[in-house]
């Protein structure tokens, strides 16, 4: 009998070092086969391949090595980690590899969220602008992201945007909507984000050859008080989208993407801010959309919730800047922005689809709510 209760003690030990490993990820002293199936997972994960970087940047996907032909693997992009591991050891980016200790301190020790806003930026540059439902009830990133997020599923995505390879959505708490006039308009057709996202916040006129000669991110600005409207590929619906550009030898490139904010109100925003709004009367007008402006000193963007017509290649119109300082100088002198050019010479858009002539009709109606 003693010896019966041993096994089940055994047993149960077994049972919670495997939750441990489970829970925490990549460390924990478990069963060996435990072990190496997280170390396995974690191996194909996005977050040690790094493949969403290569994937908007190939040459292949039409992305910005068409324009540079410079190879990724002769950037930082793909070893790219923010000064230290998690434990403070400095990291030193020729023999840098993702691993475990990226996040964790020790093995199995929990992680914080300002070890993932250490690579994370854009999302610790939302929190300096606008306030989240989700944040003001006390989440955590990991409230929402599952394990599968961080430490992969097995299998090996080409960016988070491909199907699956981010668990985390709107319906994993909230699987049935409140029947309201706009739920029940909308909820076939449009995602959650499409009206309870305050903002996109993102970089602008990314300075590539400081990237590639001095391994130094400088972005001319950052942009904020807008959003793109999109058709999210895999599911059809009308999703939040943002762009991404940059320079480099005075050639100039935007992409553009569906992205998931960290802004998230609790009340969504009004019909006429999508409706009839400034940005689809300017398209219905003039056959374009001005996205961004020089101003004489410095970039400004539209503001708003901004569709993406069908011919939205030619309907979107960019100022692009650039910078005439050192590019290998850690610090940006803000007097070496110069005005460069209007119009992008490449652009690129993948996992999205731009909005439907019938769609653009809908948005060129006012709205009247019931």
């Amino acid at each position: 009998m003693k010896a019966r209760r041993m096994l089940g003690l055994v047993s149960v030990t077994t049972a919670m070092l495997t939750a441990v490993v489970l829970l925490y990820g990549c460390g924990g002293e478990s069963t060996k086969e435990t072990t190496l199936s997280i170390q396995d997972t974690f191996r194909t994960s996005l977050h040690a391949t790094r493949l969403g970087k290569a994937t908007w940047y190939s040459r292949a996907n039409g992305g910005f090595e068409g324009l540079t032909n410079v190879s990724i693997t002769q950037m930082g992009c793909m070893k790219c980690h923010p000064g230290t591991k998690a434990d403070g050891t400095p990291i030193d980016p020729a023999t840098y590899q993702p691993g475990c200790d990226d996040c964790h301190t020790s093995p199995g020790s929990p992680v914080s969220d300002q070890i993932c806003l250490k690579c994370h930026s854009r999302q610790a540059r939302e929190m300096q602008f606008y306030s989240d439902i989700h944040r003001q009830k006390g989440f955590r990133c990991m409230s929402c992201h599952t394990l599968e997020d961080v430490h992969g599923d097995g299998r090996q995505y080409a960016a988070w945007l491909e199907p699956g390879a981010v668990k985390a959505k709107c319906e994993n708490c909230h699987p049935q909507v409140t029947s309201n006039p706009a739920h029940n308009i909308h909820t076939k057709d449009v995602d959650c984000l499409a009206c309870h996202t305050q903002s996109i916040v993102s970089c602008y006129n990314c300075h590539l050859q400081s990237e590639i000669q001095g391994n130094v991110k400088r972005p001319h600005t950052v942009l904020k008080d807008y959003m793109l409207l999109l058709r999210r590929k895999d599911t059809g619906k009308v999703y939040t989208g943002t762009i991404m550009t940059l320079n480099y030898n005075d050639k100039t490139f935007v992409a553009v993407a569906p992205y998931r904010a960290h802004t998230i109100a609790r009340n969504a925003r009004k019909c006429e801010d999508c409706h009839d709004n400034a940005a689809i009367r300017e398209y219905n007008q003039t056959g374009r959309i001005v996205l961004t402006t020089w101003d004489g000193s410095k970039v400004v963007n539209k503001k708003g919730v901004i569709p993406v017509p069908p011919d939205w290649q030619t309907a979107f119109q960019l100022d692009f800047v650039d910078y005439t300082g050192d590019p290998t100088s850690p610090t940006t002198d803000p007097t070496k922005w110069v005005f460069l050019k209007t119009g992008a010479d490449g652009k690129q858009m993948l996992y999205a689809e731009p909005l439907s002539q019938e769609q653009l009709q809908k948005l060129s109606q006012p709205y009247t709510s019931p």
